[in-house]
């Protein structure tokens, strides 16, 4: 490497059904909500196969419908919805882990007040993260 930051991060796409991508194929933005709320926008959405098999072969070493990420992942739509996000606002779940959710901008000016030189995450919130 050339001793620049790297970033390795993995894209974070949301399954949706062919009615929804049909309906949503070609729109510029999408509104992101939880309990109709508008929680983000969706920028210049790109669709994807949601090669499910495929998918849960290579996070989880096999496809067993059983396993409850699986099952869930295989109850998901058909096709995978990308591209740039714009959050509206900062999201509180009020479940007292709240502080502990920083901002990028936020993580760096902790990072740098620790003096970090090299930084490691691991985040388990979503199944497409648990199979790592």
């Amino acid at each position: 490497l050339d001793g620049k930051v790297t970033n390795q991060s993995i894209p974070i796409v949301l399954p949706c059904s062919s009615a929804d991508k049909s309906r949503l194929d070609g729109a510029s933005a999408i509104t992101l909500r939880f309990n109709n709320e508008p929680k983000a926008i969706l920028r210049n959405p790109e669709f994807y196969e949601h090669r499910k098999e495929e998918r849960c072969a290579r996070q989880f070493g096999t496809t067993n419908p059983n396993h409850p990420y699986i099952k869930m992942i295989l109850e998901s739509g058909a096709w995978l919805v990308g591209g740039e996000v714009e959050v509206l606002g900062r999201i509180l779940w009020k479940d007292g882990l709240d502080e502990f959710r920083l901002t990028p901008a936020e993580l760096k000016r902790k990072f740098e007040s620790m003096k970090a030189d090299a930084v490691f995450a691991f985040q388990l919130r979503n199944p497409i993260h648990n199979g790592h």
